[in-house]
């Protein structure tokens, strides 16, 4: 029960898509894991300055939940991840918001982006 970048990254992104982004829209099916994978990028991209700090709160995220539940943030079922980042959302602290928004930025841009490139290509 460690505390995981890749898999919370995964858990925030799936249930960003999921509340935000259009699932059902014609060829939207797979990309859940290419919008992770670009977050991820995105993150491992970021000068030191950056993501060492994004790191640290992403995993404070993610423990967040051991004393409600149990267990961590990525373990949860999606009602009560989505429970964590409304919270966080609807904080009175900062860079709480801040980081909710900063993995929603990435997670509905990419999706969309991706859509848009689908509807393109014939």
């Amino acid at each position: 029960m460690l505390p995981s970048l890749p898999d919370t990254v995964s858990a925030i992104t799936y249930s960003l898509i999921r509340e935000e982004c259009d699932e059902h829209q014609p060829g939207a099916r797979f990309f859940h894991n290419q919008v992770t994978g670009y977050v991820l990028e995105q993150l491992r991209h970021m000068p030191d300055y950056l993501r060492l700090p994004m790191h640290g709160l992403t995993l404070l995220f993610d423990t967040q939940c051991i004393a409600r539940s149990g267990r961590l943030f990525h373990q949860l079922p999606h009602e009560k991840r989505w429970q964590q980042i409304q919270r966080w959302r609807n904080s009175r602290l900062p860079f709480r918001t801040l980081l909710v928004r900063f993995y929603q930025g990435l997670v509905v841009y990419c999706w969309y982006a991706m859509l848009d490139e689908c509807q393109r290509t014939p």
